[in-house]
């Protein structure tokens, strides 16, 4: 009986495979003979069939490199340098040992950077900051060494009144290159801007009184809490820190008034040493509530200064106050890991970051980058992060330079095209070459 058994789990398992097998071989020959129509249709110089076609055959197998490498030549040609490079580097990731591969992308890199530099530089001098943003990003992606960039995000920013973010950026460039007089000059314009009253200089203030508290220091770290209070009034970590000061105070009431009481005790047990070893340890046992009181305070002082020092307050706030895009620049060029969570009136969404990159997004009912992009249309409502990353799936694989560029810009209506015309029959057949980098293999 376990023999026929043993037969036919191994007759299962075969079969299993086989069908396996044959489904990947089947894919392989179509996305073949697609290949195959594409390079006819490029031999008769018609690049956009020949585009639809690899993109159907990568659809078929994305590991097929043949079709990558063929694909990233026609963007490269047509300037779509950002999704060429991104091309390159998954074909790479199939075949690491294509050095062509690797020297192509070493140039289209140069290339790709004088270009996004260019096109910043032109969306600065016309004041679209905004849009130049994404292109700085990404060339931060490639070149993150470069102080040039990151200076320049620091300048969007500040135009853009982000100065806690333009400060992030600009402090990194200086410490890539110390002696950079741009950058230097920049971050006192930041800090002369930044002035008393902003909200960020005002919780950094506070953190340095709580990081080097003493019983001294507490109308200090009490006013500097009541400061950015003030200035943010949900703002739940200057409230938790504030009532921790506050039961601090009150335990030290208790420890000088139970002090004043032992130090009485003390004479009247020195005048009365009738019976030295009775009253010795009736005075211990009678004024216990003194020395626990007193390991209590120092507890919490140790606590309060220890939890400063870690920075732990979480980031958060209002969306009114930082743009989400700044948040997502800040979390992103710090490699956080963990979680951004969202709310907007009684609807709560969330972005996930693994080593600063985005792997994962939700909000009403969406995944992925259409969740990712309705999020980044939010401009009011709470935000907070979270350093804990749960385990959730990776429905985003772009780095986020590129989901930025992906976000679609406002235009201009286009005029509706005819029924059954060509243009009407060319935009149902066309596929958006940004849908083709989620059919490859990470």
């Amino acid at each position: 009986m376990r023999k026929h058994l043993g037969s036919g789990l191994t007759l299962a398992l075969v079969l299993f495979f086989s069908v396996q097998v044959s489904a990947q071989t089947t894919g392989r020959i179509q996305a073949e003979g697609l290949f195959v129509e594409a390079q006819k249709a490029l031999a008769r110089g018609d690049d956009g069939i020949a585009e639809e076609l690899l993109m159907k055959a990568l659809q078929k197998d994305g590991s097929f490199t043949s079709a990558i490498w063929q694909l990233s030549q026609i963007y490269e040609k047509r300037g779509k340098f950002e999704y060429s490079r991104e091309l390159l580097i998954r074909g790479l990731q199939q075949e690491p040992q294509a050095a062509w591969a690797r020297e192509k992308l070493s140039q289209l890199e140069m290339v790709l950077t004088r270009k996004l530099l260019t096109e910043a530089e032109s969306y600065m001098g016309t004041g679209q900051y905004k849009r130049a943003i994404p292109k700085l990003s990404l060339y931060l992606g490639i070149k993150p060494y470069d102080p040039t960039p990151l200076i320049m995000l620091g300048r969007c920013h500040l135009a853009l009144g982000n100065l806690s973010t333009s400060k992030e950026y600009v402090e990194q460039a200086i410490e890539r290159d110390p002696s950079n007089g741009q950058a230097a000059s920049l971050f006192n314009e930041i800090v002369e801007r930044l002035g008393k009253n902003s909200l960020i200089y005002l919780i950094g203030q506070a953190e340095k009184v709580l990081s080097d508290y003493t019983p001294t220091r507490k109308a200090e770290a009490r006013e500097a809490l009541e400061a950015v209070l003030a200035r943010d009034p949900e703002n739940t970590w200057a409230r938790e820190k504030l009532g921790e000061l506050e039961l601090l105070a009150t335990v030290g009431e208790e420890i000088k008034n139970e002090g004043n009481k032992v130090a009485g005790k003390c004479l009247e047990v020195v005048k009365n040493l009738k019976q030295p070893a009775a009253r010795v340890i009736d005075f211990v046992l009678g004024n216990l509530l003194i020395a626990i009181l007193a390991i209590v305070a120092v507890l919490l002082a140790v606590n309060l200064k220890r939890r400063a020092e870690r920075k732990s307050y979480p980031l958060q706030g209002s969306l009114s106050l930082i743009p989400i895009l700044d948040i997502v620049s800040l979390i992103n060029s710090n490699l956080k890991t963990g979680h951004l969570i969202l709310s907007s009136g009684k609807t709560r969404g969330e972005i996930y970051f693994e080593k600063g990159e985005i792997v994962h997004a939700r909000w009403r009912g969406f995944d992925g980058k259409k969740a990712f992009h309705l999020l980044m249309d939010l401009n009011s409502g709470a935000y907070s992060f979270n350093n804990h990353l749960p385990n959730v799936r990776h429905t985003i694989s772009e780095p986020l330079s590129l989901l930025l560029l992906s976000m679609k810009s406002p235009e201009r209506p286009k005029p509706a095209a005819k029924p059954g015309s060509r243009p009407e029959r060319e935009q149902k057949t066309k596929i958006n070459p940004e849908n083709l980098f989620s059919t490859l293999p990470e």
